[in-house]
């Protein structure tokens, strides 16, 4: 392998590296696309620094051993502009193994002698994302209705109410960003009286139908009336993604995280806030106001949430979903 990795923009993001073997290329490739978007993106970061370290020191990746992944862990730790978190390191490890496992299936490695390099020992219960105070994260949400920025169009509205709709769905709601970015506005509805969303996760295999609170609907309809208007067309036959570009394209993930900081810092937040952390502070919130954590669990979607339980919630899950009560902490 070179000691430089090819780079190639492929609708704005780099290739792997063209000096792989055709078949491990494809295999790569293949186990990529077996993942959703995000973990797609990850696992790609972490196996383009897999080969870099590997082209440095002249060792052949199907011939890696223990002892190879070891010392990549180090490797990393040691070339980081800054000093990676134990769980970067733990996450880059399982990346790359993942990616061992999947050539040993498809028998172009004996076996996946990376799995077991030691990794960083992180508690079951340890997260490094912080929360926000309820006064933070209303902060949050009066920065953002304040948002006075505008797009190349010159429409500075539409920016604002696409931010404060944003900022809403993330702290009241508690989507990930991917959820939010991802939603069609077909995927608003009605269910039992209630406005909804309905959020695609896992990769597109799952999905679930959350209540929005009143401040968020009132917010998102009054975005998408102006994008209506301006778009000469009737509010109902309004279509595409749920947050827009100005020229009716999806918006991006990384614009809409630029966002989120953004606003933070015109809401005077010192903590660097990412949408993740939002997620949290409306776990936060929501277990501060009482709400069960079985409610919270499922309002989120999580994986410990067994497929029973999702069918049995689902006669009353619209009425306990929390959203509403922790809208009305942070307005």
């Amino acid at each position: 392998m070179t000691a430089e990795l090819a780079i190639v923009e492929q609708d704005g993001r780099r290739s792997l590296p063209l000096d792989l073997p055709p078949l491990v290329l494809d295999l790569t490739r293949a186990w990529l696309w077996s993942y959703g978007a995000n973990t797609r993106e990850a696992y790609e970061r972490a196996i383009r620094r897999w080969l870099a370290f590997c082209a440095e020191t002249g060792l052949d990746p199907l011939q890696a051993r223990k002892a190879h992944g070891d010392v990549f862990a180090r490797w990393f730790v040691e070339n980081a502009a800054r000093p990676p978190r134990p769980k970067s390191v733990a996450q880059l490890l399982s990346a790359v193994s993942s990616w061992y496992d999947y050539l040993a299936g498809e028998e172009l490695v004996e076996a996946n002698r990376l799995k077991n390099t030691r990794r960083p020992k992180i508690p079951r219960k340890h997260s490094e994302t912080m929360v926000l105070t309820r006064t933070e994260a209303h902060a949050m949400v009066r920065a953002a209705d304040g948002y006075r920025v505008a797009d190349r169009g010159g429409n500075a509205e539409l920016v604002r109410l696409r931010a404060a709709g944003l900022i809403r769905l993330l702290f009241q709601v508690g989507v990930r960003i991917s959820e939010a970015i991802d939603a069609d506005v077909a995927d608003l509805g009605f269910a039992r009286g209630y406005r909804t969303l309905t959020i695609t996760y896992k990769g597109g295999t799952k999905t679930l139908v959350r209540k929005l609170p009143a401040e968020t609907t009132f917010v998102l309809d009054a975005y998408l009336a102006y994008r209506a208007e301006r778009d000469g067309v009737e509010l109902q036959g309004l279509k595409g993604p749920l947050f827009a570009t100005g020229t009716g394209r999806r918006w991006s993930r990384s614009k809409a995280y630029e966002l989120v900081r953004r606003i933070a810092k015109l809401a005077g937040v010192e903590s660097k806030v990412t949408p993740h952390m939002a997620r949290r502070t409306y776990a936060s919130l929501a277990e501060e106001a009482g709400v069960p954590m079985r409610t919270i669990q499922l309002d989120l979607g999580h994986e410990d949430v067994s497929a029973r339980e999702m069918y049995t919630a689902g006669r009353d899950r619209l009425e306990k979903d929390a959203s509403q009560i922790v809208a009305s902490m942070i307005e």
